[in-house]
């Protein structure tokens, strides 16, 4: 008998616990119901609030400001941005702007800030080129990367080394011997006054294993050989300095930096 009556107990709290957890299912389906409802009427008032805002002359861009430029006129970035005063700055994407002016090859990096209620600030970080490339297309500009990124003009600046010997695919921008090429100029843009930057008129890189390069003032080649650039050119650095000093010049036919191992040949012209 007692153990019929602790069956029937058990069974009785059973049923009472599911009953239970029907009901609380119930009230949080309402709960989650009545919180889908408040949600979107939240969002569906947020959305005609900000189409509202969206064309509000309160957010109408009255002033740009455009930072960095040199290459690229003011008026050119306003153009490639594609905003103007009628744009609503909090309708604007300003991802979607950067990307307008980036697609233009003379842009490295765009930053398009909001000044709020209604001004706008875009600053540009121009590529600058150290060195012009001649390729199978004609020359190029290169950024201190061995980026190439635009094609030179009867009209730009040509005042740069020019980095030849990649014609015909022989060699890619890659190629260990590019990088030389531009870690020399590198060397050669701190300003030493006996090799700057402006100094430098070609570099060659045809012989795969070597750098030859020519001087604007001087008609005799530099063999440069390929590796250890810093030390050469510091070696060279002194070595032009005792020409100059001596006036040797004239006589010099050419210059082989890697003539043998931490020597330096001098060759000297015939008729000298």
């Amino acid at each position: 008998m007692k153990l019929k009556k602790i069956r029937q107990y058990r069974h009785r709290r059973v049923r009472f616990d599911q009953s239970r957890f029907m009901g609380l299912k119930r009230k949080l389906l309402i709960v989650f119901m009545g919180f889908c409802l408040v949600a979107g009427a939240v969002w569906s008032i947020g959305f005609i609030v900000y189409r509202g805002l969206s064309k509000s002359d309160f957010f109408q861009v009255t002033a740009i400001k455009i930072q960095g430029s040199q290459r690229i006129t003011k008026s050119i970035a306003l153009e490639l941005s594609g905003v103007d005063i009628h744009t609503n700055l909090l309708a604007m994407d300003g991802d979607i702007v950067e990307e307008r002016l980036e697609k233009n090859e003379w842009i490295e990096r765009a930053e398009v800030d909001r000044n709020w209620p209604n001004r706008i600030t875009i600053t540009l970080k121009e590529r600058v080129p150290v060195a012009m490339i001649n390729m199978d297309d004609g020359l190029h500009y290169l950024d201190r990367r061995g980026d190439v990124f635009a094609k030179v003009s009867s009209e730009d600046d040509i005042d740069f080394p020019v980095i030849t010997g990649l014609e015909g695919g022989a060699l890619t921008l890659r190629d260990p011997m590019v990088e030389d090429a531009l870690l020399l100029l590198r060397y050669a843009g701190r300003g030493n006054s006996m090799l700057p930057g402006q100094n430098i008129s070609e570099v060659n890189l045809a012989n795969k294993d070597e750098l030859v390069m020519f001087l604007t003032n001087r008609p005799f080649p530099i063999y440069l050989g390929k590796g250890k650039v810093g030390a050469k050119y510091n070696m060279l650095v002194t070595i032009l300095y005792w020409l100059y000093k001596n006036e040797e010049f004239s006589a010099t036919a050419y210059i082989d930096m890697d003539y043998l191992k931490n020597k330096v040949l001098v060759g000297r012209s015939l008729s000298s």
